[in-house]
């Protein structure tokens, strides 16, 4: 009885088995309507899946994305896999998930809690500030935060010796911000007062890092007040600088994900290292909040191959009266 059993199971998967591999081959063309999404988390992005990024069709299984773009790259993976994400996706054990612990990945966008706090903390610069070695040459660097302020390094040996003379290191950062960031700077007016910061031609302004953002205020005064206040005068130069470079903005398409900006409806926009960008939507701001250095460069070559906010060393115009830290002190909260 037990040998019949077994024969006739053989039997029964040996005629399942034209279909099952047809309908793997032509999974996309097979799929019933109504068919619910198989995971939470986006299989590229990593990220929570956003509904209104919608779905891509594989094996008769809905898969849920993060941007649009990101249904194109998954597609585009060897079956295997896929296969394999599919699975991990119905046992709950998608990649990202750890990163993303107390929430609920399954609740519509809309739920999802979201801040519209400034950001000032982000370290754009590309390179270690002790060894000067560009940042993922060593593997993946190591971000530390010092009062909300975000340092990254090439690798674990590099954290004691900047401990051991934050003061130093901290100038040194400093005025590598102050110098990429001064050419993006959108109003020659103090943030704080709206005084002139430049006078008969010569920048009188106080440069100050706030955060990892470049600030400039016309006195002192005006250096108090805003430390009262930051996140309003961010606010406000967040404003300005969007305002700014939004007419002349250099891309058609998100620079996170690939696609359209109007794909999704209104872009989405986020000022990182005096920087606008725009997104297709709000799922690609963790992307560029984990590593901003990418990112910052793809917009400043966006720019550059239109001519504008060239790096000081190309534009002469940013010579001489637009000097960098020296103009000022520097403050280290955020």
């Amino acid at each position: 009885m037990k040998a019949l059993f077994i024969a006739a199971s053989i039997a029964c998967c040996s005629l399942g088995t034209p279909h099952a591999l047809a309908q793997d081959h032509h999974g996309s063309e097979h799929a019933q309507a109504g068919t619910s999404i198989v995971n939470a988390m986006c299989p590229v992005g990593k990220e929570p899946i956003v509904p209104s990024a919608g779905t891509v069709e594989y094996k008769g299984k809905q898969i849920g994305i993060c941007c649009p773009g990101c249904g194109k790259q998954f597609l585009a993976w060897d079956e295997a896999r896929k296969d394999e994400f599919v699975a991990l996706a119905v046992a709950h054990r998608e990649p990202g998930m750890e990163d993303h612990t107390g929430h609920d990945m399954r609740k519509p966008e809309a739920e999802i809690a979201t801040t519209d706090a400034p950001w000032t903390g982000a370290y754009a610069l590309d390179t270690c500030p002790v060894s000067g070695e560009k940042l993922g040459s060593m593997g993946d660097p190591i971000v530390k935060k010092y009062d909300g302020r975000e340092v990254r390094f090439c690798c674990g040996g590099c954290i004691g010796k900047f401990e051991a003379d934050q003061g130093g290191y901290w100038e040194k950062i400093d005025d590598q911000i102050v110098t990429d960031q001064l050419r993006y700077y959108p109003t020659e007016t103090c943030v704080v007062s709206g005084e002139p910061l430049v006078e008969n031609g010569e920048d009188i302004a106080t440069s100050m890092v706030y955060g990892n953002r470049l600030v400039r205020l016309c006195c002192k005064m005006c250096e108090r007040q805003f430390k009262a206040d930051p996140k309003k005068f961010i606010e406000k130069l967040d404003k300005a600088t969007a305002d700014a470079q939004r007419k002349d903005y250099p891309l058609g398409t998100c620079v996170v994900a690939g696609g359209e900006l109007s794909s999704m409806g209104e872009p989405v926009e986020m000022v990182v290292a005096g920087r606008l960008m725009r997104f297709c939507c709000a799922g690609c701001k963790p992307k560029v909040e984990a590593n901003p250095a990418k990112y910052t460069k793809l917009i400043d070559e966006a720019w550059q191959a239109k001519g504008m906010f060239m790096p000081k060393a190309q534009n002469d115009v940013l010579g001489g009266d637009h000097g960098g830290a020296g103009h000022g002190d520097h403050d280290h909260g955020g």
